[in-house]
């Protein structure tokens, strides 16, 4: 009965600790990548960096392009409700909250067939309409 709870336990710690929370070097550093990839003009660069990202057709690329990056977005499966919860409280999440919910309640599953471009400007622009302020504050450094 040990030697389960004891695998039971390893196997949860290893599915569970797939998502490493990021940082700030790590949002600026995608962002390079997606911009130099996506050759998005400095005019655009200037909005992103102000948290303002409108509907065009290079905003919605870049911003699936940083999603991905982050592991937080997927083409075929959408937003990982989880791994975006964990982000934003910097490590473990109760799944059962109330913050989950509102994060799942931007995550369509695309019923609209968008490309995927679209469909992960959508959510983002969502979560960062309700939750930009946790979403900087999962950016700063940890006190």
């Amino acid at each position: 009965m040990m030697k389960f709870v004891v695998a039971a336990c390893l196997i949860f710690s290893v599915v569970s600790a797939d998502y490493v929370v990021k940082n700030k070097d790590n949002m600026l550093s995608y962002r390079e990548e997606c911009v130099t990839e996506l050759s998005v003009p400095a005019d655009l660069v200037e909005q992103y960096q102000k948290w303002q990202y409108p509907n065009d057709a290079k905003t919605q690329c870049y911003l699936k392009c940083v999603f991905t990056k982050w592991g937080l977005f997927d083409t075929e499966s959408g937003f990982n409700v989880e791994n975006i919860h964990t982000q934003l409280v910097r490590g473990s999440a109760n799944h059962d909250d109330e913050l989950h919910g509102k994060i799942a309640a931007c995550a369509d599953k695309n019923e609209q067939g968008s490309n995927a471009c679209e469909w992960a400007w959508r959510g983002a622009n969502c979560l960062l309409k309700n939750h930009l302020q946790l979403i900087q504050q999962s950016l700063a450094p940890k006190a």
